[in-house]
C-alpha cells in the first residue's frame, strides 16, 4: 500500500505534549490549525475557509528537538505521512481527526527567523561510568596499573631524547 506524503503548513494550538515509552524512546504530539484563504469572485475579497486541525506525531531525535523548539502559536510546516483516526464517543457521536507522522518538522521562516542548534552529542563510551550491575553502584576507576603492576600515570622516562623507548623508572610500587 502507498502512503500519502503531504506538507501541513500552520500553527502550532499547544506546546508539544510528550509520551515516553519503557524502552526510553519518547514521542511527542502537536497539534497545527491550517487556515486558508481563497478569492470570492462575488464580493472581489479574500474568505476564510474552515480551520482544519492535524495532530502532528513525532518519534526520537525529531521528538526531543521539537520539545525544545516548539511553543503554542508558533507557525510551523510539517512532513510526513498522512493518515485519519475514527472513533465514537460513548453516545454514539461519530468523529475523525487527521494524523501526520511527521519526518521533518521546522518553523515557517515567512513569519519570522529562527536559530539553528545542533543538539549535543550523547557521551562517549568512555565518558558512561561503569556500573556494578548487582549493586547499582558506579566502579571505581581503573588504577592506570599495566599487567605487571606499574603505575602508567606516574611513569618516567618512556622515551628517550631520540625517540627510542627507554626503561621504565617505577614511581612507588606496585
Amino acid at each position: 500500500m502507498k502512503d500519502i506524503r503531504t506538507t501541513v503548513i500552520g500553527n502550532a494550538t499547544g506546546d508539544p505534549r510528550e509520551t515516553q515509552y519503557p524502552n526510553g524512546d519518547i514521542s511527542v504530539m502537536v497539534r497545527i490549525a491550517v487556515n486558508s484563504r481563497y478569492y470570492d469572485q462575488d464580493i472581489n475579497d479574500y474568505n476564510d475557509r474552515k480551520t482544519e486541525f492535524v495532530n502532528v506525531y513525532a518519534r526520537r531525535a525529531l521528538a526531543r528537538n521539537v520539545l525544545a523548539s516548539v511553543k503554542k502559536g508558533q507557525p510551523l510546516v510539517a512532513t510526513g505521512r498522512l493518515g485519519s483516526t475514527e472513533w465514537t464517543d460513548d453516545d454514539g457521536k461519530p468523529f475523525f481527526s487527521l494524523t501526520l507522522n511527521a519526518e521533518t518538522i521546522g518553523h515557517d521562516l515567512t513569519f519570522g527567523t529562527s536559530a539553528f542548534t545542533k543538539p549535543a552529542k550523547a557521551p562517549k563510551l568512555a565518558d558512561v561510568p561503569d556500573l556494578d550491575y548487582d549493586t547499582g553502584e558506579i566502579k571505581p576507576a581503573p588504577t592506570g596499573q599495566d599487567e605487571d603492576g606499574y603505575d602508567t600515570d606516574s611513569l618516567v622516562g618512556d622515551v628517550d631524547a631520540d625517540g627510542e623507548a627507554a626503561e621504565r623508572a617505577l614511581v612507588g610500587t606496585p
